[in-house]
């Protein structure tokens, strides 16, 4: 029997961990429903964050990690956040009923964010260099209109509880998408989709693939 070179079992090992990064990497993005306690919180919010950055030089023009609110992760959600808040079984409702209400709307993302200079950390300005947007795995795109950029200002112990990509050099942005009627863009119906950040600093790609 042959025995691989090094090189060659280097290439195999190198497979494998793409095929187990990418097997890692997939997501249930049903409304099936999930028996999580507060406890699963954390597994789910790595499940549903991705994290990349941009370069300049040798410095990090922008680096981001960004939540996918699906409903999976508002799930796990609802459980930690009750289960932190002691929450009632009629505040439990209303924090479930707002939840589901805000995932019918709107493709959310949580982003947090850091830059090597604060001034490129600048997504939610209208003249940022900075072009986000939301491409599903057809290559559909929705348009700059269809995104809304906010700042959220959480309680720093809320943010370490619920977002731990928090640092103390971090920004924190609400990401909305809401497709256009009669947009080609299908979403995650298309088993993907991708959020892209581009600037004349560089590009991030942040992908979600079923």
């Amino acid at each position: 029997m042959t025995v691989p070179g090094r090189s060659a079992l280097l290439v195999i090992a190198a497979a494998v961990a793409a095929c187990q990064s990418d097997k890692a990497a997939r997501v249930d993005f049903s409304e099936s429903p999930r028996n999580f306690v507060a406890t699963d919180y954390n597994d789910v919010y790595e499940r549903w964050t991705r994290h990349d950055y941009a370069s300049r030089d040798v410095e990090k023009a922008l680096e981001v990690w960004a939540t996918f609110k699906s409903w999976e992760f508002r799930e796990a959600f609802i459980e930690r956040y009750a289960a932190t808040y002691s929450l009632s079984d009629a505040d439990r409702s209303k924090l479930r009923a707002g939840q589901m209400s805000a995932f019918r709307e709107a493709y959310e993302f949580n982003v947090t964010a850091q830059s090597a200079n604060y001034k490129w950390n600048d997504l939610d300005k209208a003249n940022s260099p900075w072009v986000v947007t939301l491409l599903d795995a057809l290559g559909h795109e929705l348009p700059r209109e269809a995104v809304t950029i906010k700042v959220e200002k959480f309680p720093d112990m809320f943010e370490r509880e619920f977002f731990p990509a928090k640092t103390p050099f971090s920004k924190t942005y609400n990401i909305r998408f809401v497709a256009p009627p009669n947009a080609d863009f299908v979403g995650i119906k298309s088993g993907a989709i991708t959020v892209r950040i581009a600037g004349p600093l560089g590009r991030i790609e942040l992908t979600w693939r079923s």
